[in-house]
């Protein structure tokens, strides 16, 4: 039986451990996975230390802990190690605490792979500038768009990403051809309200996920009633996936995961 957690705060919500557990049952793995609630850093870092002590496999990380998941490891591979986040610890052979990162790969492979995008040459915008953006960016940037550019409402984050990714600010006059929205379900009006010019082919992605109506689809919606989108389901299973087939060698298929989650009320 594998011990594997995932930790942060809320963490009701989570969906991780049942994404694993379905991989696991198709693949014929025996789990044991939790979630755990952490209060703060410092009880985050104790509960890390913890869960390894006691023989724990591999943690999932979520916010607002994924910097200080990057932080308490002593090996990082190079995506985490570029990024300064980690969404996934793991124990590596001597011991030691090992940080990775899977958030951008499963990103990039729901929007090429499921929903068909084509990023190489494309305008992207992302709404909000959290700690998610270290996860992904670089795997974004790596598909060669033309631009990205990000409308934030922390302007000293702002300043930070864009001398570490190159990246640009939202210009209200331009129709991006995707569009990603990171800020969490009802914080986001007053920010939506900015986008105004929205092309019938902008797609409109949401990398949070709820049973609930998606506020951000509805509010772009408006601006373009012919907009396409969806939610960040299919990235969480991707990212999922990635850990899974890491830890096992087992390759699960996440339509199937899809398929019973949407029997559960959640759709992308």
């Amino acid at each position: 039986m594998h011990y594997l957690a995932v930790v942060g705060k809320p963490i009701a919500h989570s969906l991780s451990p049942v994404i694993f557990n379905i991989f696991a049952n198709k693949c014929n793995v025996k789990l044991n996975y939790v979630r755990i609630l952490a209060e703060d850093e410092t009880h985050f870092n104790q509960i890390v230390h913890d869960f390894f002590r006691q023989g724990g496999l591999a943690l999932n990380i979520t916010s607002p802990f994924k910097n200080a998941a990057y932080n308490v490891a002593k090996i990082h591979t190079s995506r985490a190690a570029f990024c300064q986040a980690s969404n996934f610890l793991t124990i590596g052979e001597d011991k030691d605490i090992v940080a990775n990162t899977t958030d951008g790969i499963g990103l990039i492979r729901d929007l090429q792979v499921t929903n068909k995008l084509i990023l190489e040459n494309k305008r992207i915008l992302i709404i909000g500038s959290g700690f998610v953006l270290e996860s992904i960016l670089l795997d974004l940037i790596s598909c060669n768009p033309l631009s990205i550019d990000v409308l934030a409402r922390n302007k000293e984050r702002f300043r930070l990403l864009q001398e570490k990714f190159a990246i640009g600010e939202f210009k209200s006059t331009l129709h991006y051809d995707l569009i990603l929205n990171t800020i969490p379900g009802g914080e986001g009006d007053a920010v939506f309200a900015k986008i105004t010019n929205m092309n019938d082919n902008t797609f409109c992605y949401d990398l949070n996920y709820t049973t609930d109506k998606n506020i951000f689809l509805n509010a772009m919606r408006k601006i373009n009633k012919n907009c396409s989108g969806c939610n960040g389901l299919g990235m969480l299973i991707e990212q999922a996936k990635v850990a899974f087939v890491q830890l096992f060698g087992s390759v699960p298929n996440t339509k199937i995961v899809l398929a019973e989650l949407a029997q559960s009320g959640y759709h992308v």
